[in-house]
């Protein structure tokens, strides 16, 4: 019998992380209060994950943002990495190239039935935290 369990345990974990389990499209929105006029300031993120392929694209208030990224399981869930700029770019729109390839841009974890996600080499907005927490949502 424990050895039933055990199978049924490791199955559950493969399942887990099976191509395509974190495929989808997530999205945060930073909300940074209003300007002096009054306007709003909202930057909205969106992850795009589908058959091995990872996209980051913000947009919203002085941003305008693109780029290619990767995904690397890890132990306690995915962690999201730089890629590229679109070609044939080879930094943001003002030609500064801000990350390298490869570089940690923050990873997904699921604990408890929640989504959390800890910011490392990519944060929103210098308020923002990088304890995990609920920032990116799945949308699709």
């Amino acid at each position: 019998m424990p050895s039933l369990l055990l199978t049924g345990a490791m199955s559950l974990a493969l399942l887990a992380s099976a191509p395509g389990a974190w495929d989808g499209t997530y999205s945060y929105t930073h909300d940074g209060g209003r300007t002096a006029g009054g306007s709003p300031i909202l930057v909205t993120w969106r992850l795009t994950l589908k058959d091995g392929t990872c996209a980051f694209h913000g947009e919203g208030y002085q941003t305008l943002e693109t780029f290619q990224c990767s995904t690397h399981e890890t132990p306690s869930g995915l962690e999201v990495r730089f890629l590229r700029y679109p070609p044939p770019a080879k930094g943001n729109r003002f030609g500064v190239e801000v990350y390298k390839p490869g570089a940690p841009l923050f990873t997904l974890s699921k604990r408890q039935g929640r989504l959390l996600t800890r910011w490392s080499g990519f944060v929103p907005d210098e308020g923002v935290g990088r304890t995990p927490a609920p920032y990116l949502r799945k949308v699709r």
